[in-house]
C-alpha cells in the first residue's frame, strides 16, 4: 500500500511537472522580451489564423496615444502612454484588460502643477477663477481648443454660444464679420482656414477689391506697392513670400507686392474669400470640428497643454518600461527616467537626462527602453558629458557616465552581452554602434558602418563575437566582427548589405537566419554572410516579434499577418486589419503566455493564439 502511494505521487508529480513545463512563459519582462532579442519563449500556439484573425480575449481603449510597447508579468501589464496631453505610466489587469492605475513621475507632476497654477493665473484676467473663451484666446491662441475637452451639452447649442461670444467681444463695428485687426493675431492666423470660399462669388472683382483694400491699408509710403516691413502690421505677413512673384532665373522675389501680385495671390490661393469671418463660419467650424466644446478651460484641460511630449510623428511616450523585482523603470520622450513601485505606481526616484546629465533630446525624442543589468539602470541621455549613463537602481545615483563617447543618442535600446569574454554594453547611438565595459563605461570597440545622422533605430543582435546593426534612411545593415586581444577589442566589418536597411521595426534572428523589414518588405537573410534567403511585400514595413517558430508581423498600415519563421520561403498563415486612428502602427507586438498583444495608440489589445 506504501509502494502504491509513492508511485501515485510520482505519477502525480510527473504529471503537474509535464504540465507546468508545457505552459508557454507568461513574463516578458523588458523592450523585445526576456533576453531582449524579440525572440519569445511561447509555445503551443495555433499554426493557422481564422478570417479575420484569432480570438480576441479583451481590448483596452484608454491606454493614451503613443509608440510604447508593453512588459508582463504576475497578470499585470505595464506601458506608457499620453493621456489628456499628459504622459502617464500605466498598470493594467492582464486578464481584464482594465487599468489598476495610471500615475505620473511624482517630481514631474508637482513641476506640472506649479506651471498650471501660474498659467491660469495669467491667463483669468478678472480673476473670477474661470478662463472663458476670449481669456483662453487671448492667452493662448487657437491652439486652445486642442485641449478643450468635449462635453455632453448640444454641439448646435454650444456652437452658437461660443460665437455670439467671440462677436461680441470683437465685432467693434457690428457689421456681422471679423476683419484681421478686429481679432488678436493669434486668431486672425486662423482666417485662411475659417474664411470660406463663396462659390458664387466673382473670383476676379472680389481680388481685385481685397488688393486695393489691402494697399491703401499697408502701402504707408504710398509708393503703390508693400514692403515685408510694410507687411508685418497685418496677417497678410504670412502670405508675403508667396505673394512676391519670383523671378524664373533666381527664383527670388523682389521683396514687394505690387496691387497686381495682390490680385493674383487672391485669384489662385484664396479665390471666392472675401478676407472675413462670418458667424455663420465660425459656428460651422465650432459645431463641425470642435462639437460639444464649450471653450472654458479647467486646470486639467490647461495641463493638456504643456503636460507631454509633442512631434508633429505623433504625441506621447516611445519607450518601453522595464521590470525588475518590485520595481518598474519608465523614460518619457522628454528624457524623464523613474523608477516605480510596480504594485502601486509610486515614484521612487526621478532623474531628467538634459537637466541631469547635460543630455540632448533627439529629434524625435527619447525612444529608447531603458535596460536593468545587475545594480544598474542602463540609460542613453547623449551629450557632451557621455553618451551612456549607468545609475544605481535602487536610488537613481550615477555609477557612470561613458566621459570617453560623447555623441549624441538616438533611438535604439541598449542590451547587455559577452564578447570576446569581455560583459558590455552595446548600443547604437547617433555616430556608431559600440561597446562599454560594464563597471566603467569605458568604450571597448566601436562601428559605425549602418549609421546615419537621421535615425538609427534598432535594436543590435550579437551572437558568437559578432554584431549586426542597421538603419535605413538609404544606408542599410552590417555585421562587424569583434577582435579581442587582452583587454583591447576591435569591430572589423564582415559584410554590409543595403537591402537589410531596418527603419525601427526591429530585427529577430531564429536559427541561423534573420528577419526584418529592410528594402522591399520582409527579408530573410543569413546572419553569418549576409546572403538574402527570400524577400517579400508581407504587410509593408513595419514591426515584428518571433516565438514557436512563427513571425508576428505588425504593419505600420495596420495589417497584422502571420509567417513561419523559416529560410525556405515566406509562408503567411494568416492576416487582418486593425483600426486607423490617424496614426502609423509602430508600437512593438508581444507574445506572452500564448497571448498575442498589440498596441495602435490609444487600443491595447489581447488576441488568444494558443492551442
Amino acid at each position: 500500500m506504501l509502494r502504491l502511494r509513492l508511485t501515485l505521487a510520482a505519477v502525480a508529480l510527473l504529471f503537474a511537472t509535464s504540465l507546468h513545463a508545457a505552459e508557454p512563459s507568461t513574463d516578458w519582462p523588458q523592450w523585445r522580451g526576456p533576453e531582449r532579442t524579440g525572440v519569445g519563449g511561447s509555445t503551443g500556439l495555433i499554426r493557422e489564423w481564422p478570417e479575420g484573425g484569432p480570438k480576441v480575449l479583451w481590448k483596452a481603449e484608454d491606454v493614451g496615444v503613443g509608440y510604447s510597447s508593453i512588459v508582463l508579468r504576475d497578470g499585470r501589464i505595464y506601458t506608457q502612454g499620453d493621456l489628456y496631453g499628459i504622459e502617464h505610466v500605466l498598470c493594467i489587469d492582464a486578464k481584464t484588460g482594465k487599468r489598476i492605475w495610471a500615475v505620473q513621475p511624482g517630481p514631474v507632476k508637482a513641476k506640472l502643477d506649479e506651471r498650471i497654477a501660474k498659467e491660469f493665473e495669467r491667463a483669468d484676467k478678472d480673476g473670477n477663477g474661470t478662463v472663458d473663451q476670449i481669456e483662453a484666446l487671448t492667452a493662448f491662441g487657437w491652439k486652445f481648443n486642442d485641449f478643450d475637452r468635449p462635453t455632453e451639452q448640444d454641439a448646435a447649442a454650444t456652437a452658437a454660444a461660443r460665437t455670439k461670444e467671440v462677436f461680441t467681444a470683437w465685432d467693434e463695428n457690428g457689421d456681422g464679420v471679423l476683419a484681421t485687426d478686429e481679432v488678436p493675431g493669434s486668431f486672425a492666423g486662423e482666417f485662411g482656414r475659417l474664411d470660406q470660399s463663396d462659390k458664387q462669388a466673382d473670383v476676379e472683382a472680389l481680388a481685385a477689391k481685397r488688393a486695393a483694400a489691402l494697399l491703401e491699408k499697408l502701402d504707408t509710403d504710398s509708393d503703390g506697392k508693400i514692403s515685408s516691413d510694410e507687411s508685418r502690421r497685418d496677417d497678410f505677413r504670412r502670405s508675403f513670400n508667396r505673394a512676391d512673384k519670383k523671378d524664373p532665373k533666381t527664383r527670388k522675389g523682389d521683396g514687394f507686392v505690387t496691387e497686381e501680385e495682390a490680385v493674383a495671390y487672391f485669384e489662385r490661393f484664396e479665390a471666392g474669400k472675401d478676407g472675413m469671418v462670418s458667424e455663420a463660419e465660425l459656428q460651422n467650424l465650432f459645431e463641425k470640428k470642435y462639437a460639444g466644446r464649450d471653450g472654458r478651460l479647467s486646470k486639467e484641460e490647461l495641463a493638456s497643454n504643456f503636460g507631454g511630449y509633442r512631434n508633429g510623428q505623433g504625441d506621447g511616450p516611445r519607450g518601453t518600461p522595464a521590470l525588475d523585482g518590485n520595481r518598474l523603470y519608465a523614460e518619457g520622450g522628454n528624457g524623464d527616467v523613474t523608477c516605480f513601485d510596480a504594485k502601486t505606481g509610486e515614484t521612487v526616484w526621478h532623474v531628467n537626462l538634459v537637466s541631469d546629465f547635460g543630455g540632448g533630446r533627439p529629434g524625435w525624442g527619447y525612444s529608447e527602453s531603458p535596460l536593468v543589468v545587475d545594480d544598474m539602470l542602463v540609460v542613453t541621455p547623449g551629450g557632451k558629458q557621455g553618451t551612456v549613463l549607468a545609475l544605481d537602481k535602487t536610488t537613481g545615483e550615477a555609477i557612470w557616465q561613458s566621459k570617453d563617447l560623447t555623441q549624441g543618442a538616438h533611438y535604439s535600446s541598449p542590451i547587455v552581452t559577452t564578447i570576446g569574454g569581455i560583459r558590455q554594453i552595446v548600443q547604437f547611438a547617433r555616430e556608431s554602434a559600440f561597446g562599454l565595459e560594464i563597471e566603467t563605461g569605458k568604450l571597448l570597440w566601436e562601428y559605425d558602418g549602418a549609421a546615419n545622422g537621421t535615425a538609427n533605430c534598432a535594436t543590435p543582435i550579437v551572437e558568437n563575437d559578432m554584431v549586426f546593426t542597421s538603419s535605413a534612411y538609404g544606408t542599410g545593415g552590417g555585421l562587424a566582427k569583434i577582435d579581442t586581444a587582452g583587454t583591447t577589442q576591435k569591430a572589423e566589418e564582415v559584410y554590409f548589405s543595403k537591402e537589410m536597411a531596418n527603419h525601427h521595426g526591429g530585427i529577430v534572428k531564429v536559427g541561423d537566419h534573420m528577419y526584418g523589414f529592410g528594402n522591399g518588405g520582409l527579408i530573410c537573410m543569413d546572419f553569418e554572410t549576409g546572403e538574402i534567403a527570400w524577400r517579400e511585400r508581407s504587410v509593408g514595413k513595419g514591426s515584428l516579434v518571433a516565438a514557436d517558430g512563427l513571425l508576428f508581423l505588425l504593419g505600420e498600415g495596420h495589417q497584422v499577418a502571420l509567417a513561419k519563421a523559416t529560410p525556405e520561403g515566406y509562408e503567411e498563415l494568416g492576416r487582418f486589419q486593425i483600426t486607423n486612428h490617424g496614426r502609423r502602427s509602430w508600437a512593438h507586438p508581444v507574445v506572452a503566455g500564448g497571448k498575442f498583444y498589440v498596441r495602435n495608440q490609444q487600443d491595447l489589445t489581447c488576441y488568444d493564439v494558443a492551442k
